[in-house]
């Protein structure tokens, strides 16, 4: 670029800035009334219309910015709340499950505080891990075993959640029939090839209490003469080798009588709502069969300490 053009540039520049600060003086010094402030305001008067315009013309590009941002940002928080909401959701539901788990183990703590089991009863708690896929059988997998103390032939307990302090929901589940290191199979009472010595609370009737491939349970073998009347309860009798005497079974929901039959056919429901049982508690004493004077077999605890001797 030649020396001269360059030149002329910087002085018209130095002019610029020499004549704006003179102007700038003389325009803070002037009375309101003033020349300067006259040319301001009469230019001020001839670009409003175009200022006004301008802003109009730009005033949907401006909206439709401002539309957007807050758009995307609603969207942003509808996004953060629906997360937030879910996880107080989740959070829900795993409050639920502790308040409903809580609240069946302490029909299990209810059931084993009842004092209905022989003294020095021990209890191994454990979860229900599977149920039996068909229909021809009837039995629950735990995750309890050998490394727990689970032996073959255990008696197993149970509570479904009833709200109240009686028997209802808690009861009789079964036995142990496998044992593995760290789960255990159990066979139902429903099980159409279980059986259980009984007897009915006020009658003393006793009998065999059969499941049934239907999944009901049948007490047979009691006499016709024993008086046996609905909502009557069964308990164990302790007769046998597995069973101590006194666990709450069920209650009389029907009594019926065949003529060619010598026996009552009694239909039992049981206290345990299998199709809910979560948890069961696995009796670990010891047990030993003791004689009556009568020669029955009677489930008693061993006596640890007597055995020593």
């Amino acid at each position: 670029m030649p020396r001269n053009v360059v030149l002329r540039r910087r002085l018209l520049l130095a002019a610029s800035i020499v004549l704006s600060l003179v102007l700038l003086t003389a325009y803070f010094r002037e009375p309101a009334a003033g020349l300067l402030h006259s040319v301001q305001l009469g230019g001020s008067d001839t670009l409003s219309p175009m200022q006004s315009f301008a802003t109009r013309a730009v005033q949907p590009f401006r909206d439709g910015y401002q539309w957007g941002r807050e758009v995307l940002g609603a969207n942003a928080r509808n996004e953060r709340l629906e997360a937030e909401l879910e996880a107080l959701r989740g959070e829900l539901v795993r409050l639920n499950e502790a308040r409903e788990e809580n609240l069946r183990l302490k029909e299990l703590l209810d059931l084993r505080e009842a004092e209905i089991f022989p003294a020095g009863s021990t209890f191994v708690t454990a979860r229900v891990i599977g149920k039996s896929p068909t229909k021809w059988q009837a039995w629950v997998q735990i995750d309890r075993g050998e490394d727990d103390g689970i032996r073959l032939n255990q008696p197993v307990v149970g509570a479904t959640v009833s709200g109240d302090k009686s028997l209802s929901g808690k009861g009789l589940v079964g036995k142990v029939i496998a044992v593995g290191k760290r789960s255990a199979r159990v066979q139902l009472i429903v099980d159409s090839t279980s059986s259980v010595a009984t007897l009915i609370q006020g009658t003393r009737a006793e009998g065999i209490l059969e499941g049934t491939l239907a999944g009901r349970l049948i007490m047979d073998f009691v006499e016709r003469d024993q008086p046996v009347e609905e909502k009557f309860i069964v308990i164990t009798s302790g007769f046998g080798q597995i069973y101590p005497k006194g666990i709450p079974v069920g209650i009389v929901l029907s009594v019926g009588e065949v003529d060619v039959s010598i026996y009552k056919q009694i239909e039992v429901r049981p206290f345990v709502d299998f199709e809910t049982l979560e948890e069961v508690m696995v009796l670990t004493t010891p047990l030993a069969v003791a004689e009556d004077p009568a020669g029955m077999s009677t489930v008693v605890p061993k006596d640890t300490a007597s055995e020593g001797q």
